[in-house]
């Protein structure tokens, strides 16, 4: 079964490592789990008649004590036995009690990526690819998640194969795949703690919901994955037709405007998704947080009528224009006061 493995990342990395593979680097994002133990172990046999660079980087959340210690430890040794480059980050800027925690030590943990891959840049690889290890079912519980949410199509198409810099070469492959491959190496990982705790939504799906779930449909994983195939293609093809729509846009450091009347000559999922990317450009951000409620308010707006929006920023219909732009900090301020004071806002 490990030749299985491998030769699905020979076949997902081809397109990848181009005709200066030698001078190309593979850097797995390395926790020390089942799956990044079965990616990095199986890159690194693949490494040697592949040509390609490979490194490790483990970046340590600083949330789990000693064994967050063991995880960082066990990392060094594995990638030490085999020669493998190895890179590791402790984080002291999370706390167990945070707010949004998930999205917090995400950002953090791909912002210090992206600087390590800037590194490697700078030293003199041709390319680097970071690569995660995330499977068929990590994707199939990332859709399931996005639904309980009420995601639009944006959410259905989960992950992708490829995010600009970022591969996920198994993300076709079943969870039983890798088993098996760690199973006939006899490669041991490394068991988070957390991933038992039911404080978190995802552990909460993975746990219990995922279980029932695949009693009614064995197939479910596959099944998700083709629905976030799907939507992946039509998100792309929207994401064509709005640059061609938001031309239309009038668009400034804080600010982005609309014609009202051009807006509502289109049909309503255009409508839609232009209050959404007018959100992005006046934030100049990339991913936009408002609900469906929120959208609906916008195209019901009165002319002169104006309201509050998810990121401090105010929608406003004046002198035929939809106009979404930034609160100043005053602005906040003064909304933020007569929310405490209980007057409307």
């Amino acid at each position: 079964m490990s030749v299985d493995l491998i030769k699905i990342l020979q076949d997902n990395l081809r397109p990848y490592l181009g005709q200066d593979a030698e001078n190309t680097l593979l850097l797995v994002a390395f926790s020390g789990g089942r799956d990044s133990v079965a990616l990095l172990a199986a890159l690194h046999k693949l490494s040697a008649a592949g040509g390609f660079k490979l490194a490790a980087a483990h970046f340590d959340h600083g949330l789990r004590g000693a064994e967050s210690d063991g995880d960082r430890e066990f990392c060094r040794r594995f990638c030490a036995e085999r020669g493998i480059e190895f890179a590791a980050k402790l984080c002291r800027e999370l706390s167990p009690d945070m707010p949004n925690l998930e999205a917090r030590a995400r950002r953090l943990r791909y912002g210090w990526l992206l600087n390590l891959r800037e590194e490697y840049l700078r030293q003199g690889c041709a390319a680097v690819w970071l690569l995660t290890a995330h499977h068929q079912e990590d994707r199939a519980e990332t859709v399931l998640l996005h639904l309980l949410r009420g995601s639009g199509t944006a959410g259905l198409a989960a992950m992708r194969r490829q995010s600009g810099f970022l591969l996920r070469p198994l993300l076709s492959t079943p969870r039983g795949v890798l088993e098996q491959f760690l199973a006939a190496e006899g490669l041991n990982w490394r068991e988070d703690g957390s991933n038992a705790c039911r404080d978190f939504l995802r552990n909460r799906v993975r746990l219990d919901l995922w279980p029932r779930l695949t009693e009614i449909n064995p197939n479910l994983a596959q099944n998700l994955g083709q629905t976030a195939e799907i939507a992946a293609a039509e998100e792309d093809f929207w994401a064509d037709l709005l640059r061609q729509k938001m031309q239309a846009a009038e668009i400034k450091a804080g600010r982005a405007a609309y014609p009202w009347a051009a807006l509502q000559n289109e049909p309503l999922a255009v409508r839609r998704r232009l209050v959404r990317a007018l959100w992005l450009a006046a934030r100049d951000e990339q991913v936009c947080p408002l609900v469906f409620g929120q959208v609906e308010a916008v195209l019901a707006l009165a002319a002169g009528g104006s309201l509050h929006l998810s990121g401090g920023v105010a929608a406003k219909r004046r002198q035929k224009m939809l106009i979404l732009e930034c609160m100043t900090e005053e602005e906040m301020q003064r909304r933020r006061a007569k929310s405490r004071s209980g007057q409307e806002v």
